[in-house]
Parts: C-alpha cells; sequence; structure tokens
C-alpha cells in the first residue's frame, strides 16, 4: 500500500476515477497522485459529477476537547 506520508490525499478522501481503455477495460486512475491501475483505491461512491458524491458525512456535537478518536472498519467483499 502507498506510504500515506507520501501519498498526495493518502489516508483521506479524494476523487479518483475510471477510464475505458480499448483492450484493456475500465482501469482506475488517481490523478492526484499519478497513478494508474492501483488496487489499493477503494470506491465509497458513484457520480456522474462531484457534487452528486457525498459519501460518507456526519455531525459532532459536544465540546472539542471532547472528541478523542474516530475509527473506520473497511470489508472488502466480492460482487457476485
Amino acid at each position: 500500500m502507498p506510504n500515506h506520508d507520501t501519498t498526495l490525499g493518502g489516508g483521506a478522501t479524494h476523487a479518483w476515477l475510471q477510464i475505458y481503455l480499448p483492450g484493456a477495460g475500465w482501469v482506475d486512475f488517481d490523478p492526484t497522485n499519478s497513478i494508474v491501475g492501483n488496487r489499493h483505491l477503494i470506491c465509497v461512491a458513484v457520480a456522474w459529477n462531484s457534487d452528486q458524491a457525498l459519501p460518507l458525512w456526519g455531525t459532532w456535537h459536544g465540546a472539542m476537547h471532547s472528541f478523542r478518536s474516530l475509527d473506520v472498519d473497511v470489508s472488502v467483499t466480492e460482487d457476485n
């Protein structure tokens, strides 16, 4: 997996896309980091334009110092 310290947007949500290449099919492309075909990209939303993609959101109500951490678990499953 790319090093989060050297990959722009690593460890954070950022946009990437898929392009169709005749003979190769759909290929992942991360223009932020000039990465092609990166298997470590995790799709959480699909949209025609970025205004339609609100993959994750939430709100925090409370004192700022009360929020200690946030844990996110990701599971990869195979589409049938």
